[in-house]
């Protein structure tokens, strides 16, 4: 776990304010993005041979051993020391049931197909943004998010072809995951992120295990070594975006998920020989525009208030 253990401090702030740095939020974002897909892409390529719930386990307990590792002795108090242990604890496993629907859902459809599904995660963080934390959304960025999800639906043309269960199943992962994200986004002003990491390998390792026996069958020495893989990029991906989350606020980053599409539709088809259809690519294209127009309109605003700052 590439992970510097002694610089990894909690910059938590008042429930109230933040430090807004959003270039940094937003390259943290991109590259935790691309180590989801990677993590997904290794996940589909071991639901080949193992069961899923399996797969999910091992996401999760890999995750859970390296955290015990890297803190060991009277350093592990670091690892349970929260204010907010319950709520620590639900957004473990709203993750979790995250990673088992996603993970289900990948074994039967294509990645970029089931990442550009789950871009609706961000259209639901934007609306629950206002209520929850109390943020502001311009009109134009609505604008923006209701023109993504159009592409959404038209990667899923409700109406015009039968919708797979699986589809199904990635909607509510998309809703999970907004819930987990804005939990993240509050929970980060004044948690420590390695307790947050490490409650999410517990939580997530706890639930897996309890399902994982029902579809046990031991892996070989390559599939450990996949399942492993899956536990590293899965843990160091999570601390990433908990670390955008402090540097930007959540309405900002959502669109930035975005160029997971590039990474699904490249692995896609250089690893499982999948290739998009035209509506897929077009229901991308749109979705990535919607962010690059979210981007480009945020960064106009941050001008904006750097100049009358100067004045």
């Amino acid at each position: 776990m590439p992970v510097e253990r002694d610089k990894i401090v909690a910059t938590g702030t008042d429930s109230g304010h933040f430090n807004s740095r959003p270039v940094l939020g937003i390259v943290l974002m991109l590259v935790s993005g691309f180590m989801f897909v990677t993590m997904d892409m290794l996940a589909k390529y071991a639901a080949d041979d193992l069961p899923v719930p399996i797969i999910v386990w091992g996401r999760y307990a890999f995750h859970l051993i390296i955290m015990v590792a890297l803190f060991p002795g009277a350093r592990m108090k670091r690892l349970w020391r929260t204010e907010r242990p319950i709520a620590l604890s639900l957004r473990g496993g709203l993750l979790a049931a995250c990673t088992l629907f996603f993970f289900l859902a990948i074994s039967t459809v294509p990645l970029a197909d089931a990442n550009a599904i789950t871009f609706a995660s961000p259209f639901f963080v934007v609306a629950l943004s206002i209520p929850i934390l109390r943020e502001k959304v311009g009109g134009r960025r609505w604008a923006a998010v209701v023109i993504g999800f159009i592409g959404v639906l038209i990667i899923l043309r409700p109406g015009f072809q039968e919708v797979h269960w699986a589809y199904l199943m990635l909607i509510a992962v998309a809703l999970m995951f907004a819930l987990y994200s804005i939990m993240t986004r509050q929970l980060s002003r004044n948690e420590d992120p390695v307790a947050m990491l490490f409650y999410t390998g517990l939580v997530g390792a706890l639930c897996s295990s309890l399902v994982a026996p029902f579809y046990w069958q031991t892996p070989n020495v390559q599939q450990w070594l996949l399942l492993l893989g899956i536990g590293v990029i899965g843990g160091v991906s999570h601390l990433i975006v908990i670390h955008a989350f402090k540097a930007a606020n959540a309405s900002m980053l959502a669109p930035f998920q975005y160029p997971m599409i590039i990474w699904a539709t490249l692995y896609g088809y250089y690893v499982f020989d999948d290739v998009p259809d035209a509506w897929t690519i077009a229901g991308a294209i749109i979705i990535i525009a919607s962010g690059f127009y979210v981007w480009l309109r945020e960064l106009g605003l941050a001008r904006r208030r750097h100049n009358l700052q100067e004045r």
